[in-house]
């Protein structure tokens, strides 16, 4: 009988870890995952590499979900490290979800360079282990190309293709999704950034997602997104100041209810704000 319920609870966590929304970031969360185009943090690691190129400076972020939808079997957490260079940019980041009946384990280095002034490429490479009680563990690579082009200033268009070799665990297919995200980002006063952007998994629905990112006063940030399939929405803040980066999201998901998330990041080398830096960069290209 203990066994029976051990496999019906990893049955349970294996489903809903699609729900768990388990990609790193409480920003990139809080915005329902519609930053493809914005990506200009660390966790860009994760959904678009091409970002890590803007950034001209050293950073060390952290992430922690403790309790996603009051399941902490479900908790994940994640730290990223990114060092800007002469030939490019380069990160690596660890990632943990699940607890000791069903842990996922990732591993990731990533490169990215600006190949034209507006024009910016990334990939990332994530060593996977999977590693179920009773069951076993596996071990897998999957690589993420990302792109970000500036057509003005203000507006950006990004791309990520995640598991483009379809790679998977054991002999079933499709344990581990290719996706491809296409979006646009708009900065409009400055202040203010509007991203929209349309996520494919192959063999499912495409997902629309939408989010706002709004530095109302100095030091702080408000943030709201929305997307469907499933349908949800969120919401955080970001505080900035000196070097460090507070960022908190929460996300609801309406059959499952609330969850939470926290980050923390360390910017090196300036106390502007990143965009700013990240204009300031360009601006010197």
């Amino acid at each position: 009988m203990k066994f029976f319920r051990i496999i019906v609870f990893i049955l349970l966590v294996f489903c809903l870890k699609s729900y768990a929304q388990i990609k790193p970031g409480a920003k990139q969360i809080a915005l329902s995952h519609s930053d493809v185009a914005y990506a200009n943090d660390a966790f860009a690691i994760f959904n678009n590499p091409a970002g890590l190129a803007q950034q001209n400076w050293r950073e060390f972020s952290i992430y922690y979900s403790p309790s996603p939808f009051g399941l902490k079997q479900l908790a994940n957490n994640s730290a990223v490290y990114h060092e800007s260079t002469n030939f490019g940019s380069f990160a690596i980041a660890y990632s943990n979800y699940g607890f000791e009946l069903y842990k996922e384990n990732s591993f990731l280095v990533s490169y990215s360079t600006n190949i034209s002034k507006n024009i910016f490429l990334g990939t990332t490479f994530s060593y996977r282990n999977l590693s179920i009680q009773n069951y076993g563990s596996d071990n897998s690579l999957t690589v993420l190309l990302g792109g970000l082009i500036y057509l003005t200033p203000v507006l950006r268009i990004g791309f990520a293709f995640d598991n483009i070799t379809h790679s998977t665990f054991g002999n079933s297919d499709n344990q581990i999704p290719m996706i491809f995200d296409l979006g646009l980002s708009y900065s409009l006063l400055s202040k203010l950034v509007i991203n929209a952007a349309i996520e494919k998994e192959i063999d499912n629905n495409a997902s629309l997602r939408v989010g706002i990112d709004y530095e109302i006063i100095k030091y702080l940030n408000l943030r709201i997104g929305a997307m469907n399939e499933p349908s949800s929405f969120s919401a955080g803040i970001g505080v900035n100041y000196s070097l460090f980066e507070i960022d908190y999201a929460v996300f609801n998901h309406q059959d499952l209810g609330f969850t939470h998330q926290f980050g923390i990041s360390l910017q090196f080398g300036s106390d502007k704000s990143r965009n700013e830096r990240i204009k300031d960069y360009l601006s010197e290209k």
